[in-house]
């Protein structure tokens, strides 16, 4: 077996996922709760607002996955796109929680300002991760041989979920981070954890800038972009793992979105004793369940295993207003922990398909074809998949506002948002089981010389 990274290299990859997942986490848990919550924004243009992020990063994904594919620079094609993104992502990240460091969010008249403000913050720090990750991801199947990429997956995700399972945590914690004010904004605990995190993403890149490498032999393509795009798109298998990941994503959108208010309203997780115990159940389940998930893929293959999880966490989801009543039965911590440990196991296998299934399909391809095309490929997907997490934003935007505007308050959109979501996870379950998900990559080796 070849090993094209040895392990300090592995490692040096690995971790840069680590400030740029937990700020992702964090503003994908918080920031539609912040704006309509502490800052007041009509629910409606809150989902707006995140709606049209998730259009600008579906475009971002696709325009870098190109144009990394066919840069040429002393550099390489990726690191280029990571230098520059890494601090675009900190700096976007941090300002996306200060609004009232340049307006004043506590008077009602200028709703439209802080609509603007973050509109404008989300998009750009939406931008800066696009252009950062896609060439990042776009890396993997260049620096790693189809033997270790099962193990680089796993320390990137790792990381990728210590820091998603930290922003859990963090995210919980939200309403107690921020002053009600006049105007409201981030305690002095909070900024010192939102900035320290902005720091860390930039510097747990560096290593990756310094050490990585992509293969020497790589064919750049020289077509243009829409024949790059026909060209991938003709490819069945990506197609319909495109549609499984994006009706996915539909739901598990609405779960990031709404369970820190979910905690908050309905499990009634309002201190710092009632945040943790559950907060600290998931992030050790995620941990636990991607190892897990990592020897059962040899045993059970990854379309098996995925197929279950999609089952699992609809039922998950359809839970939603019933977890409320057994609050009065258990304690609310243990009700939250109990929901959180299988929500963990679903999240954990569908982050770790996200990487390894894309992976494998750029490779097959380049075994058929002989050339790379990993930028337009992990690119491309990211336009329909954003495309569907920014319908299921505006669909959760206008139902939160639905609620306030029929009952007056947000506790109908808290309690029915699962049943709402949660059909879409049946229709991936069903396009899955018609796609092959696990190529056999001796059998295309000898096929393809």
């Amino acid at each position: 077996m070849e090993i094209m990274l040895p392990f300090y290299k592995k490692v040096a990859y690995s971790m840069g996922r680590f400030g740029s997942s937990f700020l992702l986490t964090l503003t994908g848990l918080t920031a539609f709760w912040i704006y309509g919550t502490v800052f007041e924004l009509n629910w409606f243009l809150d989902g707006i607002a995140l709606a049209v992020s998730y259009l600008v990063i579906g475009l971002t994904h696709w325009l870098t996955g190109y144009y990394s594919d066919s840069l040429e620079t002393r550099l390489g094609r990726r690191k280029p796109f990571v230098i520059i993104g890494a601090p675009g992502v900190a700096i976007t990240g941090f300002l996306l929680f200060v609004p009232n460091w340049f307006i004043n969010t506590g008077d009602p008249n200028i709703e439209l300002t802080v609509f603007g403000y973050y509109l404008l913050m989300i998009c750009l720090f939406k931008f800066f991760y696009a252009f950062l990750l896609t060439a990042f991801q776009a890396w993997l199947p260049e620096i790693t041989d189809a033997d270790e990429r099962p193990l680089v997956s796993s320390m990137q995700n790792t990381a990728n979920w210590v820091a998603n399972g930290l922003g859990v945590v963090i995210g919980f914690m939200t309403p107690l981070l921020f002053l009600a004010g006049p105007p409201p904004g981030l305690s002095t605990i909070g900024f010192t954890i939102v900035i320290v995190i902005a720091i860390i993403t930039v510097l747990f890149y560096l290593p990756s800038i310094a050490f990585i490498r992509e293969k020497s032999d790589i064919v750049i393509p020289k077509r243009s972009l829409r024949e790059e795009t026909a060209t991938v798109m003709k490819n069945p298998t990506y197609v319909r793992w495109i549609i499984i990941v994006g009706f996915l994503s539909f739901s598990f959108s609405a779960i990031t979105t709404q369970i820190v208010g979910y905690a908050q309203t309905v499990l009634l997780l309002t201190s710092m004793e009632q945040i943790l115990p559950p907060a600290i159940a998931l992030l050790v389940s995620i941990i636990i369940f991607l190892f897990i998930w990592l020897k059962a893929l040899k045993k059970y293959g990854k379309g098996r295993l995925m197929l279950y999880s999609l089952f699992v966490l609809a039922a998950i989801m359809a839970m939603t207003p019933f977890l409320g009543a057994l609050t009065g039965v258990l304690s609310n911590v243990v009700v939250a922990s109990l929901y959180f440990i299988p929500l963990a196991a679903c999240m954990a296998i569908y982050y770790l398909m996200k990487y390894i299934v894309p992976a494998d399909i750029i490779q097959v391809d380049e075994l058929a074809s002989g050339q790379s095309r990993a930028g337009i490929y992990e690119g491309f997907m990211g336009v329909p998949l954003n495309i569907f997490q920014a319908v299921s934003a505006f669909l959760l935007g206008w139902f939160m506002e639905y609620s306030v505007i029929s009952t007056g308050n947000t506790l109908f959109g808290y309690l029915w948002w699962g049943p709402l979501f949660a059909p879409f996870l049946l229709v991936a379950a069903w396009i899955l089981r018609k796609t092959d998900i696990d190529p056999d990559f001796e059998a295309l080796k000898a096929q393809h010389g």
